[in-house]
């Protein structure tokens, strides 16, 4: 790892940094803590509009409602397409965010431009009946990889945005702090709002995709007031290597960032079952579709309070065996499906929730593990290294449709057995990971914020 500069410099200390290559200029204590701040609201705001297209039940259930029977294929669709859009369009900005000097105006503008496929959603939502509904799905498909990508490019944008403003042993708090305090607003406009637009057979799909639309655009501009120190891209220059060199070069000489890719390629088969748990619930287990404002509830609270003792746990003892962790309690969430199977009618009516609650390390698992990418590099490889890792989760989801097939002709048992086998071996694989934490707290100041420690 780099040097990282103690907080208290001063501009000029920090202009002059600035004048070497690729070197890391912290800002001074009360702009990281102004910028700590801003980053936690605005993730809020974001988390609440993420709330009211969630991917577990929402955007599935949408699905679902165009389509009808026989949607499982089309679903088997939704989790490529969504690593898809998250790993590909990156690769092509990666390269690039280390020339911007100033990064924010980028997470500004990709925040706003979510709002675009949204809004593209709820106009299908309205109109839907005029298609057919084979088109509709193709149609809403086609917009949902629009989204992914966007949302690809705004995950690159945060990411170097966090690794050029946050220190890396604040990271874990920026992330506890955004999820627990944004889900109270979250699970209130689900009790709310959500209760009401998803009920009936005829859910207000188009309202709610509307409000996502305008809470991402105004969690963007709350992003032009960070303090971002203007860094002088002397020795920054665009070079003419191939365009993939930087992420071979990364492959090749950074062993624990190669070790983290590949238990994401291995891991990310759990996330190709996720869409398909709110369709397990209904067809499987035959729960009514009234319940899925619960399910988004449950899912929304238990990320919020797991993230508490997830960031804590990463602060404490580092992002390596905070992920570790993650990765082995997400094999809770199909073993739990499994014994639902064989308990009786009652229990499941009043148990389904608890899937739903245990997707949060599902949910948490990712985020973690673009952490521990940050710290597994230097600053200027931030961008490639979480660009890498959306790459390596994607790969294997390739396969996704075909799990839809499988449930659609065989059911779901079979694949949640598989699921639980790959997740612990994903897990198995994350234990021997490095731990850069120790080698990085011999660089840091021991104090950052007065009052904070």
């Amino acid at each position: 790892m780099q040097d990282i500069p103690p907080l208290d410099a001063s501009r000029k200390g920090c202009q002059e940094r600035d004048s070497r290559p690729r070197t890391q200029c912290a800002p001074d204590p009360a702009s990281h803590r102004a910028n700590l701040w801003l980053l936690i609201f605005h993730q809020i705001i974001f988390r609440v509009g993420w709330t009211f297209k969630t991917e577990s039940v929402v955007l599935p259930g949408f699905l679902d409602f165009l389509v009808g029977p026989g949607a499982g294929v089309y679903r088997g669709f939704l989790p490529i397409l969504n690593r898809a859009g998250q790993g590909v369009f990156p690769i092509f900005l990666a390269r690039l965010m280390d020339h911007v000097p100033t990064k924010r105006f980028t997470l500004v503008i990709f925040s706003a431009l979510l709002a675009i496929p949204l809004g593209l959603m709820a106009v299908l939502a309205l109109g839907h009946g005029e298609i057919g509904r084979r088109n509709a799905a193709v149609t809403f498909l086609a917009v949902y990889f629009l989204f992914s990508g966007i949302y690809g490019l705004y995950q690159v944008a945060f990411n170097t945005v966090q690794g050029k403003l946050i220190r890396p042993d604040y990271r874990g708090r920026l992330m506890s702090y955004s999820t627990f305090w944004g889900t109270i607003p979250a699970v209130l406009v689900g009790f709310l709002l959500l209760r009401s637009w998803l009920s009936g057979n005829f859910p207000h799909y188009d309202i709610i995709f509307a409000a996502s639309a305008c809470l991402f655009v105004f969690s963007g501009v709350l992003c032009l007031l960070l303090r971002e120190p203007v860094r002088n891209e002397t020795g920054n220059e665009v070079t003419t290597v191939s365009f993939w060199e930087p992420f071979i070069r990364s492959f090749r000489t950074r062993p624990g960032l190669r070790g983290l890719w590949l238990v994401g390629m291995v891991y990310s088969f759990s996330l190709a079952l996720v869409p398909h748990y709110q369709a397990f619930a209904r067809e499987r287990l035959h729960i009514s579709a009234d319940q899925q404002y619960l399910w988004v509830i449950a899912q929304s609270a238990s990320v919020g309070v797991f993230s508490i003792l997830v960031g804590w746990l990463a602060d404490r003892f580092g992002n390596r065996l905070t992920f570790a962790l993650l990765v082995f309690c997400s094999a809770m969430t199909p073993a739990w499906c499994l014994a639902m199977l064989h308990l009786p009618r009652n229990w499941v009516e009043s148990g389904i929730w608890f899937t739903f609650l245990t997707l949060a390390f599902t949910t948490l698992t990712p985020r973690l593990a673009v952490n521990y990418a940050l710290e597994l590099v230097p600053a200027q490889e931030h961008a490639v290294a979480t660009a890498g890792l959306q790459v390596a989760i994607t790969l294997p989801l390739l396969a996704s449709p075909l799990w839809g097939w499988i449930i659609e002709l065989w059911g779901f048992e079979r694949l949640l057995h598989a699921a639980i086998v790959v997740i612990s071996l994903a897990g198995a694989m994350s234990i021997f990971l490095p731990e850069p934490r120790t080698s990085l707290h011999a660089k840091l100041p021991s104090k950052i914020i007065p009052g904070e420690e």
